[in-house]
């Protein structure tokens, strides 16, 4: 949905790809108003709002039949130079009227950094090799499959016995095929945790914060 959004701006491929340039998700945060049932129908929508120097921030809704929220949600960006890695500043996107940008914000979020813990503190939840299926045309780890990684740090009769209310995830270090990601989960009361992947040799590659309702 991002992907489609930034082509209706002029901010897709036809812009990026001839200047090497690169859109890569930093931060995700995320907060279910109520569940969305397995069948139902929804639709959903987004918006950017004006980027800070080297920050872009979206937000998004995702709204039931009725037209009523169901989730609330926001992620930031960074535009990168794909062939040497470095980060740029907005002011190089020149195509842009960002007094008509839509300035709403659908999930305020005061501070994108998530705490992070001694790996004694935790407890070793899952841990796997990366394989190419986790890839993304930017052949890395798609930023997609961390939330699958983090949930797989509870298991069934816990998910079962819980509803989600919020999660963010933090993107720290890229992974690739053949990187071993191990998993800690940390409990923190009331029904909050602390997720960190770390890779093989230790350095953090992604923090999450995630509560359920009990």
């Amino acid at each position: 949905m991002a992907c489609s959004s930034a082509e209706e701006l002029n901010l897709g491929d036809a812009f990026l790809k001839p200047r090497n340039y690169g859109f890569i998700v930093s931060a995700t945060r995320c907060r279910f108003e109520r569940p969305i049932r397995l069948g139902e129908t929804f639709h959903a929508r987004t918006w950017p709002l004006v980027p800070s120097f080297a920050a872009c921030e979206r937000q998004y809704q995702v709204l039931g039949e009725n037209g009523e929220v169901a989730v609330n949600a926001a992620s930031r960006w960074c535009l990168i130079d794909l062939k040497s890695g470095r980060l740029l500043s907005s002011k190089v996107v020149d195509n842009q009227d960002y007094s008509t940008y839509n300035t709403a914000r659908a999930l305020e979020v005061e501070n994108w950094k998530i705490a992070k813990f001694d790996l004694s503190e935790g407890e070793l939840r899952f841990k796997m090799t990366v394989a190419n299926s986790e890839y993304d045309h930017y052949m890395h780890v798609n930023n997609t499959r961390y939330a699958d990684y983090c949930f797989n740090c509870f298991s069934v009769e816990e998910l079962s016995k819980a509803k989600l209310k919020e999660f963010a995830i933090v993107y720290v270090r890229q992974c690739r095929e053949g990187d071993e990601l191990f998993f800690y989960r940390k409990p923190l009361g009331n029904g909050e945790f602390l997720v960190q992947g770390v890779n093989g040799t230790g350095e953090v590659v992604a923090s999450a914060e995630i509560r359920f309702d009990e």
